[in-house]
C-alpha cells in the first residue's frame, strides 16, 4: 500500500454509530466497532464516539480508544461518568454555550471545561470545541499560555460539516475559511457530519451538496504543506474528479499541488486529526468505488 495513502487514511474516521442517521443501539455501535477494527479496513478507524452520559454502558477493550462528548458546563453526571471510565480517552468534544462570541468568554469556558475534566481525572485528552470562527484567537491564546496543564495538551476547532437539513452544509467557501483560520492561528482541526463519501457530491436527502473526506482533508492538508490560497482551497473543497487526486509512494497531489507522505503523516497527527462518521462502511465502498482502495495497493 502506497505510504501517502496510509498516512492519509490511518485513523481518519471517528465511529460515530451512536448518532443520526445510523442512530445505532450502544451494544450494536461498540459490537460493529470491534468488527470494523478487527477487519481489513481497520487500520483507518479512529475512537469511538460516545456522549459522556452513556459511558457507564461501555466495557472498553484493550484496543479501543475514545473520543468522548460533553456538555459545555461538564454536568456533575458527566464528571462521574468520566472519573469511574477505564477507557482509553483521547479527545473531549463539546460545543461551547451560545453567547460565547468575546475572547474572555471564550477562554472562561475553556478554563471551566478543563478543570472538570481535571476533578475527573483526566490528563493529555485532547479538546476539540464546536464554535464560531471569532474563538479562534481566544483557542490559540489558551494554547499558547499552557492553559491546559496536564488535562489539555491542545484545544482543536471542530467544523460540522452536514447534517440532517439542507441548511446544516457549510458552503466550501465557509469551510476553506475555517481551514486558513486555523491554519494562521495554529489550531488543530476534527471535522464532523455530512462526510461520508470521498469526493463531493450530491445527496437527494437533504438535496444538498455533500462535502467529499477526501477533499476536505486534501485541502487542509495541502493547506498547511503548501499554502493554497483561499481560491486554490475552495477549488479542491468543490473538485468532484477522482483523477486530480493521486497518492505515490513519496507523497498526495492534488493537481499541481504536493505534499511529501512524511510530511502528510506530521500534519495528521498534529492538525488534520480526524471526521466522525455514523457510517464506517459507505466511506470504505466510497473509497472502493472511486478506485482509490485499488489504486493506493497498486
Amino acid at each position: 500500500m502506497k505510504a501517502s495513502f496510509k498516512h492519509f487514511m490511518a485513523g481518519l474516521i471517528d465511529y460515530a454509530g451512536l448518532f443520526p442517521p445510523a442512530s445505532l443501539d450502544i451494544d450494536t455501535a461498540l459490537r460493529s466497532y470491534a468488527g470494523y477494527l478487527a477487519g481489513e479496513h481497520g487500520w483507518m478507524l479512529g475512537r469511538f464516539v460516545v456522549p459522556a452520559s452513556q459511558l457507564h454502558r461501555v466495557v472498553p477493550a484493550a484496543q479501543f480508544r475514545f473520543s468522548v462528548i460533553v456538555s459545555a458546563n461538564v454536568a456533575e453526571e458527566e464528571m462521574d461518568r468520566l472519573g469511574s471510565f477505564t477507557g482509553a480517552v483521547e479527545t473531549v468534544e463539546t460545543r461551547l454555550a451560545d453567547g460565547a462570541d468575546s475572547p474572555a468568554l471564550v477562554s472562561d469556558q475553556l478554563l471551566q471545561v478543563k478543570n472538570r475534566l481535571d476533578q475527573a481525572g483526566l490528563r493529555g485528552v485532547q479538546l476539540f470545541v464546536e464554535t464560531g470562527t471569532s474563538a479562534a484567537q481566544a483557542i490559540a491564546s489558551f494554547n499558547g499560555s499552557g492553559a491546559g496543564g496536564k488535562v489539555i495538551k491542545q484545544v482543536g476547532y471542530k467544523l460540522r460539516c452536514g447534517g440532517m437539513e439542507k441548511q446544516a452544509f457549510p458552503a466550501p467557501e465557509k469551510v476553506a475559511e475555517a481551514i486558513g483560520i486555523c491554519l494562521g492561528h495554529d489550531i488543530a482541526m476534527k471535522f464532523t457530519a455530512g462526510l461520508h463519501h470521498p469526493l463531493r457530491n450530491y445527496a437527494p436527502e437533504p438535496g444538498a451538496m455533500q462535502h467529499g473526506f477526501i477533499n476536505v482533508f486534501g485541502a487542509a492538508l495541502l493547506s498547511w504543506g503548501c499554502t493554497l490560497s483561499f481560491d486554490e482551497t475552495v477549488q479542491c473543497l468543490t473538485d468532484d474528479n477522482a483523477g486530480h487526486f493521486d497518492f505515490r509512494e513519496e507523497g498526495f497531489s492534488w493537481r499541481d499541488k504536493t505534499i511529501s507522505a512524511s510530511e502528510m503523516k506530521r500534519l495528521r497527527q498534529s492538525k488534520a486529526i480526524s471526521f466522525g462518521s455514523c457510517s464506517f462502511d459507505e466511506p470504505v465502498e466510497g473509497l472502493r468505488s472511486l478506485g482509490f482502495l485499488g489504486n493506493a495497493g497498486a
